[in-house]
């Protein structure tokens, strides 16, 4: 199911699959949603977005996007409630051009949306704040200890990232991105809904391919906005009490 790390990273060199390439992946929602890898100069630093369009529920190319396709391909493909969609799509306001649209490469820009201490991208200061780097992966999934991971081990990642991202230098997050990195740190937990767990396979699908697993696109239970502040309430418990 799952594609080799070496045709990832041929996909990586090469800048992306045909477009008539599926590599055989096909998931519930069928028709033109089969899975491709995109560009990646093509590409901002959020997997999901990534995911969304190299599935085929955004544009492939990452391209002239509108805010409403943004918070559609959210409701349709993640079964996420109008609230949740919104509030995920709202910041994506100042990416937006004049003529309505905005591409997923604008997401670079540093400290928009994109911050320092992410698990699994260099800070701004070392040179590309951008791209998925497989070490900081592996480690994120080390702070689980072997197990699925969790809140409490997402508390861990998140703890380590601060400490490291402080002691190279970076400042500490304005006020808004550390709420933004809380809620994200979370926000595939609350996409999921596997139960407050996430497995290694599902890990490595989602941000080594960019990809959604077919497990998040067929439960069509409702993701809420009152469901994902729960699991970042739960992910702040955790960090003070570092658990």
């Amino acid at each position: 199911m799952f594609l080799q790390l070496t045709d990832l990273a041929k996909g990586l060199l090469s800048g992306g699959v045909s477009a008539g390439d599926t590599n055989g992946l096909t998931n519930s929602k069928g028709g033109d949603h089969y899975y491709t890898r995109g560009n990646i100069t093509e590409r901002g630093p959020c997997p999901g977005l990534n995911a969304l369009a190299n599935q085929g529920y955004l544009p492939r190319n990452g391209k002239n996007i509108t805010l409403p396709q943004v918070e559609e391909a959210l409701r349709t493909a993640l079964h996420m409630d109008k609230a949740l969609a919104t509030a995920i799509t709202k910041p994506l306001r100042s990416l937006v051009r004049k003529d309505g649209t905005f591409d997923l490469v604008l997401m670079r820009q540093h400290n928009v949306i994109e911050h320092d201490a992410s698990f699994t991208r260099f800070d701004f200061r070392e040179g590309d704040n951008y791209n998925f780097q497989p070490t900081l992966f592996r480690k994120m999934l080390n702070d689980a200890n072997g197990g699925p991971v969790t809140v409490s081990s997402l508390a861990r990642t998140y703890v380590r990232r601060n400490k490291e991202s402080r002691d190279a230098g970076a400042p500490a997050l304005p006020w808004n991105l550390w709420f933004v990195n809380l809620l994200q740190s979370v926000s595939l937990m609350n996409t999921a809904k596997m139960g407050g767990e996430l497995s290694k396979e599902m890990m490595t699908t989602f941000y080594e391919q960019e990809r959604f697993p077919d497990e998040i696109l067929e439960n069509g239970e409702i993701r809420t906005l009152m469901g994902l502040m729960g699991y970042a309430m739960s992910l702040l418990f955790c960090i003070v009490l570092r658990i």
